[in-house]
């Protein structure tokens, strides 16, 4: 066994002993390594500034991995060419940056590239790259955007290991962004199935976070602009019919069961704290006026700062 073999093998038997240590599968600690690993490339690398970090990969990495684990890797890329060929090259780039030997390989030979048209004003790249851990094999899934804002500006994260090892210290979105974008989203799709991750993203976040009201506020004015999406008067998110909808309800309680969260945390109770967090803000847009607060996540209410 050569220096490298020897170096997979003992990393591949820490990995082993934090996934029972954690209890979670081998092939989910293995995937969040091989993340991590990626991205402490891409933290070393002249490319750091240019892909910050969104997405289901930024929230986990924000509970702490106490939030539901993720496949994909979502960047938005800034002021940067949305040619494939660029991309290729990028990545391919930070693929390749010298590192402390950490035991991984990633494939760049066969990396594939492939542009998704989300709709007539928007579009992404999504990109995937073989990877390996001596034979542990895995395979990066990348997905980058372009035409996003981040409110108020894109923000520093030490991103967590799964090892002794040296943090990626990343760019990323803010939290205000992340917010505002899963609430139009939700607003947007309130009838759609797969929108149910969104409820219980924005309910962890308002669990855990401090949010200005102001800057959260410009944030969700910023999305809706931008994605031309019309704020109703009297939108039935609000409603207690939505919160007893037996078909959200039946969705919500097949979603925690799936993803393993107390049965007893109903969709009723996160409807509730969301419309105490977002609705405030909702109707100071929709009457154009300015919301001065802090949102205490210990209260789960909003304190007023001042009264202009």
């Amino acid at each position: 066994m050569n220096q490298k073999e020897s170096i997979a093998a003992s990393v591949f038997e820490r990995l082993e002993n934090v996934a029972k240590r954690n209890n979670r599968s081998l092939d989910s600690t293995l995937l969040v390594y091989f993340q991590e690993r990626f991205l402490y490339r891409l933290s070393k690398s002249h490319h750091r500034e240019r892909f910050l970090l969104k997405g289901e990969l930024f929230l986990f990495a924000l509970t702490k991995f106490s939030a539901r684990p993720s496949r994909d890797i979502d960047f938005l890329a800034t002021y940067f060419s949305s040619e494939i060929k660029n991309i290729e090259q990028a990545f391919k780039e930070v693929c390749s940056t010298e590192t402390e030997d950490d035991g991984v390989i990633f494939r760049v030979d066969r990396m594939t590239t492939e542009r998704i048209k989300e709709d007539a004003n928007d579009e992404s790249v999504s990109i995937k790259i073989p990877v390996a851990l001596g034979q542990a094999e895995n395979e990066l899934q990348l997905k980058i955007g372009f035409r996003d804002v981040v409110i108020p500006k894109p923000q520093t994260m030490d991103f967590p290991v799964l090892l002794d090892m040296e943090q990626p210290i990343i760019m990323t979105y803010s939290i205000e962004s992340i917010v505002s974008e899963k609430f139009e989203d939700i607003i947007s799709h309130s009838d759609l199935n797969d929108r149910i991750k969104d409820f219980y993203d924005l309910y962890m976040l308002s669990s855990s976070q401090v949010f200005e009201g102001r800057v959260l506020q410009e944030a969700i004015l910023e999305t809706f602009e931008r994605r031309k999406t019309l704020m109703e008067k009297e939108h039935p998110l609000f409603t207690k019919d939505f919160c007893l909808d037996p078909a959200r309800n039946a969705q919500w309680t097949a979603f925690i069961k799936e993803i393993g969260i107390a049965e007893d945390l109903s969709f009723e109770v996160v409807m509730k704290q969301l419309q105490e967090f977002i609705e405030p803000i909702y109707q100071a847009v929709l009457h154009e006026d300015e919301f001065f607060g802090r949102w205490d996540f210990n209260e789960l209410r909003w304190i007023k700062i001042f009264d202009v």
